[in-house]
């Protein structure tokens, strides 16, 4: 009897607490989740979709992989991703920023191109939103104390790495064709320079409006260029500079049809690096194969090699190729995202989000190795891998065939065309 008295007790007690989880009446409320809302501007269609497919499924990774994470640590916050096209298109780019803003979103994966990045950046310095663009590399964007962060480095490095595979290739001249947009310009601009500074040769720059389909006419006054370098230089001493996006497909497509081009190296750069688009178009592909056509690219950290290569693997698993290395970037700018928001809660001013994203981004080591940040925002360290084109019976396919270390300022070869 003595221990029926002390059993009932205990037995409505656990009966109250279980019906209080239930009740409205008795006070009791279970634990609420908060959901992080999160944007990502990425260029599902237009010149960039092949880098904006490859990070949609990376960022979706991110959401799943961080919500699994917190689920296990008994966070009740959770992260919710919220896409939008911006079509490659510096307007598009602003007009889905607003309309994020207007749903409360504060943090914005992407979005891709520089000239996106240079167009929604004075509305979201306006307005507070912090930008993490996994892929821009204007050098005129490295900018101290706005709201904009990117996580590769910026443009600087890549016209360093340009550089030194040029002269490794015993090319004297160079006939440049660019992107005329902020990216291109900006990326001509150091790469010429310290080409310069080293004793090379650069032509008129020949350039097109982005928007462009018909690079017929590009190409014919380029090919009158790449005609005059031929005076006083071999021909495997001289070499077309491509800065192109996609649309740099449609370039060596038709390249082959003049015979100034065809007759000299192609070199390329990051934006184009990887491009899905290249190895989809037989013709531009081949022409590509048998001109060389190095693209450096920010590369991936071999002491993260345990993160990124299972990560490649599931988005390849979806893709079905090899998923550009901003794929990757995006992923890490998610997870650094999502730890700055449990330092700052869900509702940070911009000047305490900033801050603590920088902290975070300083301890972070993730799928794209070491996420530090510069005084400007931009990645810290980086070296750059060199992606060209190659060819198998089951194809033509992108590899890496050198390495830049930034450090070092030396090139090595994995592969020789």
């Amino acid at each position: 009897m003595k221990k029926a008295r002390y059993i009932i007790p205990i037995i409505l007690l656990i009966i109250f607490i279980t019906s209080c989880t239930k009740c409205d009446d008795c006070g009791y409320q279970p634990p609420l989740t908060t959901t992080i809302p999160v944007g990502a501007l990425l260029s599902l269609t237009g010149s960039g979709a092949s880098s904006g497919q490859s990070s949609q499924v990376s960022i979706g990774f991110a959401q799943q992989d961080i919500n699994t994470w917190l689920s296990s640590i008994n966070k009740n916050v959770r992260i919710s991703i919220t896409y939008a096209d911006t079509k490659t298109d510096t307007a598009e780019a602003l007009t889905q920023l607003k309309i994020f803003y207007d749903k409360g979103i504060r943090l914005v994966i992407g979005p891709y191109s520089s000239a996106e990045v240079a167009a929604i950046k004075p509305f979201a310095d306006l307005h507070g939103i912090l930008i993490v663009s996994p892929s821009s590399v204007a050098v005129s964007l490295a900018i101290p104390d706005d709201n904009i962060f990117r996580f590769v480095s910026c443009d600087v490095i890549q016209g360093q790495a340009m550089t030194a595979m040029l002269l490794a290739d015993s090319i004297r001249a160079i006939a440049p064709l660019i992107r005329n947009d902020v990216w291109g310009n900006d990326l001509l601009a150091s790469t010429t320079s310290d080409y310069y500074a080293k004793g090379g040769t650069i032509a008129q720059a020949e350039k097109y409006d982005p928007k462009a389909t018909d690079f017929s006419a590009t190409l014919s006054h380029l090919n009158t260029t790449v005609g005059n370098l031929l005076g006083p230089v071999n021909p495997d001493q001289a070499a077309v500079y491509l800065c192109s996006f996609g649309e740099g497909s449609n370039i060596l497509s038709i390249a082959g049809n003049y015979p100034q081009l065809k007759k000299v190296p192609w070199y390329g750069s990051s934006a184009f690096a990887q491009n899905a688009s290249l190895t989809a178009d037989t013709a531009a592909a081949r022409f590509a194969y048998t001109h060389l056509l190095p693209c450096p690219v920010y590369g991936l950290d071999e002491e993260a090699r345990g993160k990124w290569q299972p990560l490649q693997q599931r988005i390849k698993a979806i893709i079905g190729r090899d998923p550009e290395v901003y794929a990757l970037t995006a992923y890490d700018a998610v997870w650094v995202g999502m730890k700055t928001y449990l330092v700052t809660g869900s509702r940070p001013e911009i000047e305490t989000f900033k801050f603590a994203f920088v902290q975070e981004a300083s301890t972070y080591f993730g799928a794209s190795g070491n996420t530090t940040l510069d005084a400007n925002g931009d990645r810290a360290f980086g070296n750059y891998d060199f992606w060209a084109v190659n060819h198998n019976p089951s194809g033509y396919f992108w590899q890496i065939v050198a390495k830049y270390n930034s450090a070092t300022g030396t090139l090595s070869r994995i592969i020789k065309k």
